[in-house]
């Protein structure tokens, strides 16, 4: 069971949070790494990425996509009280701060083995593959799948109180967060925050299945920074008494001008390893209009066959905000605000709505490849991805633009534990 021996082969690293042996102490050190290259063949000038932390490029060739080295230090005070820092090195969006290289850095306090506090910067505990999304060596696949990990934040700068406990054979989890994450794309703009987070998970594992589900509530703030004119001119030609230019700029300017509104991400995913078969399924709804309306799934089924484990996946991610239509203006306008004023208005209406409409995901890919295991520290994955991206939804890459295209992406992975 992939995910069950990284985290017993990294307890070092926290990924489990009961069971500690009484009166621990010390410093331990532990680590984890990957390193692939990817070959993607893809319209001229789209850039693949595995999420929208990442920054992009156009290469056939990359070797940036899943390569990562992760590093954690856990320094046991008592058999209650730890302290965990963990630091991973990767390629980031051009406006990543330097703080994200940092993953982890909390403080863990166990008053009992069923109870455990953790204050500072933790995992997001929102997703099923929340604790090991970073940990290739846990989980079967060259990469979390890209149509729900790649938009969904890793870490929560605050607090979680989790509860552990058995009821018959099967063991229950409830877990309670509550803090701030970074969201948004790192390649194009600054990141935006989800604040005010309020989320809670339950989780119940027996005989090898694992089922959980998960709520949070959060309000996102994004920052507008160069945008911030374009949004008061949108205003401007939303109060002209010119009913479709009106309605389309006011609709453009929520769109463009969204903060300071509510989210709400549901969850539920189900993980099966028994024997030689391992699958999983999850589901995660994000509600967020006027910016976004999600629905993104994915499955994963293998079965091991001596050291190898051959495997087939699909993820789909639908945005149920509409493609935004190209404005008409200048023609209208013109008698309004003389030719020069209708052209600008036209390109603005037009540069906006293409950027809109750019940040949608609507993709859809199949996944067939199949992992060696080695060494008991070590696994190599081969992958084929078949990516088809609808018209209006390319957001997951960069330097796209709005047409319908297919994309195939083959990669080779080498993942590590130490």
């Amino acid at each position: 069971m992939f995910a069950a021996l990284a985290c017993v082969a990294m307890a070092a690293q926290g990924e489990s949070e009961t069971d500690r042996p009484s009166g621990a102490s010390g410093l331990r050190v532990s680590g984890f790494g990957s390193i692939g290259l990817a070959h993607v063949d893809a319209p001229v000038g789209w850039g693949y990425r595995r999420e929208l932390t990442q920054g992009g490029s156009d290469s056939r060739w990359r070797h940036d996509v899943d390569t990562r080295l992760g590093v954690q230090f856990n320094y046991s005070v008592s058999s209650q009280f730890e302290l965990v820092a963990q630091a991973i090195a990767r390629k980031r969006g051009s406006y990543a701060g330097g703080s994200d290289t940092l993953e982890w850095a909390y403080a863990a306090y166990r008053p009992t083995a069923d109870w455990t506090v953790r204050i500072g910067r933790v995992n997001l505990d929102a997703f099923l593959m929340a604790d090991y999304r970073n940990v290739g060596y846990g989980f079967m696949a060259a990469r979390p799948p890209v149509e729900l990990y790649a938009m969904l934040p890793t870490a929560l700068d605050g607090a979680d109180v989790a509860r552990s406990w058995f009821q018959g054979n099967a063991q229950w989890r409830a877990k309670l967060m509550l803090g701030t994450a970074q969201i948004g794309d790192f390649h194009t703009a600054p990141p935006g925050r989800v604040r005010d987070i309020v989320g809670v998970m339950m989780s119940r594992e027996e005989a090898g299945l694992l089922v959980r589900a998960s709520a949070s509530r959060t309000r996102i703030e994004l920052d507008l920074g160069s945008a911030q004119a374009a949004v008061d001119a949108l205003g401007q030609l939303g109060s002209l008494p010119i009913p479709p230019v009106a309605d389309q700029a006011r609709q453009l300017r929520e769109r463009l001008g969204a903060s300071d509104i509510w989210a709400t991400f549901l969850e539920l995913g189900l993980r099966y390893e028994l024997g030689d078969w391992q699958w999983s399924a999850e589901l995660v709804r994000i509600s967020a209009a006027p910016l976004v309306r999600q629905l993104s799934a994915y499955a994963t089924v293998g079965r091991r066959l001596s050291d190898w484990t051959p495997f087939i996946g699909y993820g789909r991610t639908r945005d149920a905000m509409p493609v935004t239509p190209l404005p008409a203006w200048q023609a209208v306008l013109t008698p309004v605000l003389g030719p020069a004023g209708a052209a600008q208005s036209q390109m603005l209406g037009t540069l906006i709505t293409d950027a809109v409409n750019r940040s949608r995901v609507q993709q859809s890919g199949w996944s067939l490849g199949t992992r060696w295991d080695f060494h008991p520290q070590a696994a190599l994955k081969l992958q084929w991805d078949r990516i088809r991206v609808d018209a209006g939804g390319p957001g997951l890459w960069t330097g796209a633009d709005v047409a319908a295209a297919k994309a195939h992406v083959a990669t080779a992975v080498v993942d590590f534990i130490f």
